[in-house]
Order: C-alpha cells, then sequence, then structure tokens
C-alpha cells in the first residue's frame, strides 16, 4: 500500500492531530540546508500499555513527520482507572486496553508505515541496495579499485619522469580526493533527489549528449580496465606454470582467467556482496607491495648483474611527465565505482573521509613501491615490475597475490558496468520475475565477459594498453569530467576564487596528458605489433 494511501486512511480515522516542526533537507555532504518544507501533520494514536509504575499508565503515542518519513515514540500517561489491573495475572490473562475498530485500523496503519519508512531508509525498496555498509568496507572497496594492477607500473613511470615523479605521485593523490568529493556532490546537485551514476550526471549536467560522452568514457575505462586484468592474469600464471614445464600458451590461460572471472559474475547481483571480495583484493595488494619493495631494496641492478653499469636516474625529464602522468593517474583511477559504493554506505557523510583516506593510503603504497623500484632498477625497470625483481620464492607469491587480486578485481569493475545497465533497461525482478530475470541477466553478462575476453586475446601489450586506456578513459574520468559537471550543475559561483584556480590547474594538467599519453601509448601499441608480427 501507498505511504500517501496509510497517512490519509489516519487522517480520516484518529481523533487527534500532532503538531510537527519543519523539516529541512540536507546534502549528506556538505551540510547545507534548503527551505523548510511545509510538514504534513499525521494523527498520533496510543495503545498498547503496560507500565503502571506511581499509579499511571505509560502509553505510547507515534508521531510520524512526512515525507521525512520519521516516526517518533512520545510517551504519554493515563490514569489507572483506563486499564485492566495485570499484577496479579499471567501472561496469558493479561488484558489489552479496549480499542476501538477505527484506532486499530490506525496502529495498523502506523505499524506498516513505520515498517515501510524503516524499508525505505535502509534503501532496499524498488531495487535500490542496502545502506547497510560502514567505513571499512566502503573504504577497502574504493582501494581494491585503485590499488590494483596500477601500483605495479609506478616505477616504470619514474624511469619516465625521473625523481620528479614523487611530486606527481603526491599531486595526482589530491586531485584524486578532490575530484571523488565533486563527483558525489554531483549526484546530490538536486536537493531530495539522488543520481545513480555517472552516466546520470552527464545527462543531466549536458543532456542527451553529455550522457552519452559520460558513457563512452565510463564504460571504456570499466571495460578496459578488465581487459587489463585479463591480461595481466595471464601472463603472470603462464610465466609461473613455465617453470614447471607446463607449455601452454599465455591465450589459453588467459581464456581460463576470464572463465574464473564469470563465476562470481554471474553469482553476484549488487555491489553490497562484493564487499568481502573487496577485503581480500587490498589485503593482496598489501602483500604484494610488501614483497616488491623489500625485493628491490635487498637485490638492486647492481647486485643482479654486478658486471654492468649501474642503471641511470634522473632528477627530472620533462618530455616524459605526460605520458606518465597518464599512467600514475590509472593507479588513482576508481571513479565509476564511486556512486555505487556511496549508495551502500550507511553514513553518506563520511565519504570525503572515505575518500580521501583511500588515496592517502595508495599515495604512501605508491611512494614505497615507486621509490625503491627506481632507486634499485633506475631506468632498466619495466612494467610491471615483477618482471625486474629476481625470480624466486617471493616473486612467485607475489605474483600469486596479484593474480589473486585481478580475479577478485575484475567482477567488482564488471559490477559497476552491469548495475548501470540493468538499471537502464530496467532488468528487475519487479518487471521480469525472479527466474527470467536471472536468465536475462546471466545471459547478457556471459555475453559481455565474452566480448571483453575477445579483446584481451587480441591486444595483449599490457604497457601500452595500459597507457592508451588510461590517457583517454581515465584521465578524462578522473581530472576533466567531474570538474566540468560540477560547475555546470552548481554555477561558478559556487566555488571561491582559490577554487576555481585549483580547479583550471586540474584541468590543463588533465587535458595535457590525455592528449600527449593517447599519441605516445598509440605510437608504442603499433611499433609493438609490428614487432610482433615480424617476429
Amino acid at each position: 500500500m501507498p505511504v500517501t494511501t496509510l497517512i490519509r486512511r489516519v487522517l480520516n480515522r484518529s481523533n487527534t492531530l500532532a503538531d510537527s516542526d519543519d523539516v529541512a533537507r540536507t546534502s549528506p555532504l556538505d551540510g547545507r540546508r534548503n527551505a523548510p518544507v511545509s510538514p504534513m501533520p499525521i494523527a498520533s494514536t496510543t495503545f498498547n500499555a503496560a507500565d503502571q509504575d506511581a499509579g499511571m499508565a505509560t502509553t505510547t503515542r507515534f508521531t510520524s513527520n512526512f515525507p521525512n518519513g520519521a516516526i517518533h515514540e512520545e510517551p504519554t500517561t493515563m490514569a489507572e482507572g483506563d486499564f485492566t489491573d495485570t499484577s496479579s495475572m499471567s501472561d496469558t490473562d493479561v488484558k489489552m486496553p479496549i480499542v476501538e475498530d477505527g484506532e486499530k485500523d490506525a496502529v495498523e496503519d502506523l505499524t506498516m508505515l513505520e515498517s515501510q519508512v524503516a524499508e525505505q531508509e535502509q534503501g532496499i525498496q524498488h531495487g535500490q541496495p542496502a545502506r547497510n555498509a560502514g567505513f571499512l568496507r566502503s573504504f577497502s572497496s574504493v582501494v581494491c579499485i585503485i590499488i590494483g594492477t596500477g601500483c605495479l607500473q609506478i616505477p616504470y613511470a619514474f624511469a619516465k619522469t625521473g625523481w620528479i615523479g614523487v611530486i606527481v605521485v603526491v599531486l595526482s593523490a589530491f586531485i584524486g580526493g578532490y575530484t571523488g568529493v565533486l563527483t558525489i556532490k554531483c549526484l546530490y546537485y538536486q536537493h531530495g533527489h539522488r543520481l545513480h551514476s555517472f552516466p546520470q550526471i552527464g545527462r543531466a549536467a549536458f543532456g542527451r549528449y553529455g550522457q552519452y560522452a559520460t558513457q563512452f568514457f565510463n564504460y571504456l575505462y570499466s571495460l578496459g580496465t578488465t581487459c587489463l586484468y585479463i591480461i595481466l592474469a595471464g601472463q603472470f600464471i603462464y610465466q609461473l606454470v613455465s617453470t614447471l614445464g607446463v607449455n601452454v600458451s599465455q591465450k589459453v590461460w588467459m581464456i581460463l582467467v576470464a572463465l574464473i572471472i564469470w563465476i562470481p559474475v554471474a553469482i553476484l547481483k549488487e555491489m553490497s556482496e562484493a564487499a568481502i571480495l573487496a577485503i581480500f583484493g587490498l589485503l593482496a595488494s598489501v602483500v604484494v607491495i610488501v614483497v616488491a619493495t623489500v625485493m628491490s631494496i635487498a637485490h638492486p641492478y647492481t647486485k643482479m648483474h654486478p658486471t654492468e653499469p649501474a642503471p641511470g636516474e634522473d632528477i627530472a625529464i620533462a618530455i616524459g611527465i605526460p605520458v606518465a602522468l597518464s599512467s600514475i593517474v590509472f593507479s588513482y583511477s576508481g571513479s565509476v565505482v564511486y556512486p555505487h559504493v556511496e549508495a551502500s554506505m550507511k553514513k553518506p557523510k563520511q565519504w570525503s573521509m572515505v575518500v580521501y583516506t583511500a588515496m592517502g593510503f595508495c599515495c604512501v603504497c605508491y611512494l614505497l613501491i615507486g621509490v625503491s623500484g627506481y632507486w634499485a632498477y633506475g631506468d632498466q625497470v619495466v612494467s610491471p615490475v615483477l618482471d625486474s625483481i629476481p625470480r624466486g620464492a617471493p616473486a612467485t607469491i607475489a605474483k600469486i597475490m596479484i593474480t589473486l587480486h585481478v580475479i577478485i578485481a575484475a567482477p567488482i569493475m564488471l559490477l559497476t558496468f552491469f548495475l548501470e545497465i540493468e538499471q537502464a533497461w530496467k532488468i528487475n525482478a519487479e518487471r521480469l520475475g525472479k527466474k527470467r530475470e536471472f536468465i536475462v541477466r546471466l545471459v547478457y553478462r556471459s555475453v559481455v565477459v565474452a566480448l571483453v575476453c575477445a579483446v584481451s586475446l587480441a591486444i595483449p601489450y599490457f604497457a601500452d594498453f595500459l597507457s592508451l586506456i588510461s590517457s583517454i578513459a581515465c584521465v578524462t574520468m578522473f581530472a576533466i569530467l567531474p570538474i566540468v559537471c560540477y560547475l555546470k550543475l552548481y554555477g561558478h559561483k559556487v566555488a571561491p576564487w582559490y577554487e576555481k584556480i585549483w580547479m583550471a590547474v586540474v584541468l590543463v594538467i588533465g587535458i595535457v596528458a590525455s592528449i600527449w599519453g593517447s599519441v605516445d601509448a598509440v605510437k608504442s601499441l603499433i611499433r609493438d605489433v609490428k614487432g610482433g608480427a615480424h617476429s
């Protein structure tokens, strides 16, 4: 029964009205208040008295201020004579106060109303995810997506920039936290209504064409990153089993990885169900970073190759900064996941703390692996950095852990794509029924995984493909679209002058990194493809 119908029934059946205060909506991020909404008086009903201390019977009065949805319990008192004395009765003999039929119906209506409001607060109506994720789960989900395979190419990025790459890593962390906050603010630009995804932000800001452009970058990032995960996992498995004498090509292992990724893709339905995967993925990444850092310090290039000259190191390589910036930005990218993670948070006001803490944690990890890797191997470092450290048990453990992380993170990345498609196409149990919904969801998700696997098999050049995807999609989603959409939705007057300067700096960095990085990545990819064809 609709909530409005319940309210009308309560108003018709009750004799007293409860006054309610003005309700003001508050943004979950910045606490801004808007014009108060006129309260709707809801009838109050008393029932179920049980306490008779001090000669008075305590009752409970339920009042509800709709549309706020909050139901309050207010104790009231009645004279002792209004209720039957129950002090000497057994539980089965206790008599409830006599309530008229109209009041009984009102009590039932209010009980149903309270239940529906509670469901709305949990966000489980109309197919929306439940807001039950705490700080740790939200933090783990963000870090699991951000810190993945991107950490393995930080030393390689340093080789292109020199030691100035340290500044680039720190600066990118600040940019990631800032644009992550702006992204969620864009979801709440219309008070009282929350958008659900990045494409909806694009449509709200720039209409239909804005939605199409945002969808292109959004889906390119989600699907392209999954391709990278399959390539990397297949590469590591091939290297591991080759040492055991197993003669199976890398492409076969890539297909096997895609099949393993397909299993949780077919099972998981909502982002909240992937929380445990995010925690395991986070732990796997930490193990990889620790192993790579320790091994780099313990086995530098000069120790591994004592007869060869020491690798070169530079303070700054200006021409390599834009290209390396696109790769470093990829290491902080997770914008497509942010709306879905925030939608599952129990306390959405903590989003700013979640995203900045996640960026800070990733920054520390990247500095550890980047500084140690570049110090140990200089301009001879390769991407991924695990191919630079000496072979042995530590390197094997690290490759196993990063492979597990990839298999864990890929379903989470794909889930953001699937959730948006399912919402747009209305693939839900309410419209299709549970059985039909499951079949439709399973079929189209399986087709998507198969297509992603096919693309991965066609372009197995991890470093170049990583640079191309990060330059085109990641930089745009990371540094450009959040600021452009925010200014369009809120207006330029919402930001003070110093914040506008910061926005301009971020936009310039994003545009330069995107264009320069894309050109360089395409050249490298073409060169490697031609080289592979001749070999």
